[in-house]
């Protein structure tokens, strides 16, 4: 991925700017299929050898996204690096691991474009003229934010270059409302603040509208941001608009060189106006830094947001009844050594967690091999206790770097991965693995459907 840390270079950049290239290393990739996973879990590798056509075999993209519209079509999108385009699978929530149809490249043109980078992607809540849910993949390119728009779902996409507002960015984000409405925030290289643009008419162009944090805040210039929802469900003070949140971790003072406090951008406007809230008891665990990686927030069908981040060895989980007024805080929820890069749903009943995780401990002197996994946990209460945990898939091993182009190795993982529950409340999860197989040096999205336990409930 591409990602710029505040004052800093870091991110993905493929090793070759040739779409041969490119071809060449994923035809010479292992073809791990369908098979065992955690014991609630089956796991499988999506092909990106043949449009429109589904199964499992090889693929080279890592830090996948991935949602499941209301009427149970689960959509995955990945990158390949910047100038590198992106990846899309879709499929219905019942079809297995081996499902998923591969949809070609969004953000790309002719199978290879300037996108690639930091891609994300949502799902339009209501049915848009088309009589589809429109789906929306953004990605990174050299000069802004590529976003590609479906309106029959996945099989086409259409393009919008973003350009308004966006002379320097850096890991973006999209979250969709109603049939033809979108936000994108991303972070401003110039400023480090979080801007915010807005599409009305089904994301053929984006406005900018707003900033996250204000100018004259300490926060704006010092934050590492994370993802961006909107609540679907329950309605906003302002006629004709909704809630947004956007998560960010930043320094709990403005002396601070740490980013040890939660923080959540608010809006009930559209994304119009924000306030700036903290999660304060995040500092009680937070001395080392949150941003381990990225800050992760979810909104509950009955409004309830839970917000997850790790200090780099347990991830916390936080809830608020009140959009962000009071927090309270849980105790550490993995169970492992270190895990990071958080993500959450938070359902109609329960929430349901992933991190990659590893129960090995590395040895004064000694190399680092340990194994890291894709951990579940669940809270069947919608609470802050009583999550059980399952171990996923093994996905990496030896260390994680999370510095971007300065890493020398550990890359991965890159930076972030995703959870989402379909309508009947089944968990599908996608993540980044070693490519051609544990411990290589390459990277490809796997794909983890939920067959066994209790499935929590719908998303909001």
């Amino acid at each position: 991925m591409v990602r710029f840390r505040p004052r800093g270079l870091s991110g993905r950049w493929p090793a070759t700017l040739t779409a041969a290239a490119l071809a060449a290393a994923t035809i010479t990739a292992a073809t791990p299929m369908a098979g065992a996973a955690g014991s609630w879990f089956s796991s499988g590798q999506p092909q990106v050898q043949t449009v429109g056509q589904a199964g499992c075999g090889q693929n080279q993209a890592g830090e996948p996204s991935i949602h499941v519209s209301p009427t149970g079509l689960v959509g995955i999108s990945s990158e390949n690096g910047l100038l590198g385009g992106s990846q899309y699978w879709r499929g219905p929530s019942s079809a297995g691991p081996c499902g998923l149809t591969y949809a070609g490249q969004p953000n790309a043109t002719n199978g290879f474009g300037l996108s690639g980078g930091d891609t994300d992607s949502a799902f339009a809540p209501d049915v848009s003229s088309a009589g589809t849910h429109r789906i929306y993949v953004a990605s990174l390119n050299l000069g802004s934010v590529n976003v590609a728009v479906s309106t029959d779902d996945g099989a086409t996409f259409s393009q919008t270059p973003v350009q308004a507002g966006l002379p320097l960015d850096d890991r973006e984000w999209i979250a969709a409302y109603g049939a033809d409405t979108s936000l994108l925030t991303y972070h401003d290289i110039l400023t480090n603040n979080i801007d915010v643009l807005r599409s009305d008419n089904g994301g053929a162009l984006y406005v900018h509208s707003s900033r996250v944090i204000p100018d004259t805040d300490y926060k704006a210039a010092n934050n590492e941001l994370g993802n961006l929802v909107i609540d679907h469900r329950n309605p906003s003070p302002v006629a004709g608009q909704f809630f947004a949140y956007q998560s960010f971790v930043a320094p709990s003072s403005a002396a601070g060189t740490t980013n040890d406090e939660a923080f959540v951008g608010v809006s009930d406007d559209g994304g119009q106006s924000w306030t700036t809230k903290p999660v304060p008891c995040t500092t009680s665990f937070g001395k080392t830094g949150l941003d381990h990686n990225f800050p992760n927030i979810s909104v509950a069908p009955d409004g309830t947001l839970y917000y997850a981040v790790s200090n780099d060895t347990s991830v916390y989980v936080a809830r608020s009844a009140d959009h962000g007024d009071h927090w309270t805080c849980s105790g550490p929820v993995s169970t492992t050594k270190n895990a990071v890069f958080p993500w959450l749903v938070a359902t109609s009943n329960g929430v349901d967690l992933v991190y990659y995780g590893t129960p090995d401990t590395v040895a004064p002197g000694a190399a680092d091999t340990r194994t890291w996994y894709v951990y579940f946990a669940q809270s069947a209460t919608g609470g802050l206790g009583g999550f059980s945990t399952q171990q996923v898939v093994p996905v990496h091993q030896g260390a994680i770097c999370e510095g971007g182009v300065t890493c020398s190795g550990g890359r991965q993982l890159f930076d972030d991965f995703g959870v989402d529950t379909d309508p009947n409340g089944n968990a599908h999860i996608a993540y980044t693995m070693d490519s051609p197989s544990l411990g290589g040096s390459g990277s490809a999205t796997g794909y983890a459907v939920q067959t066994g336990g209790t499935p929590a409930g719908y998303p909001n």
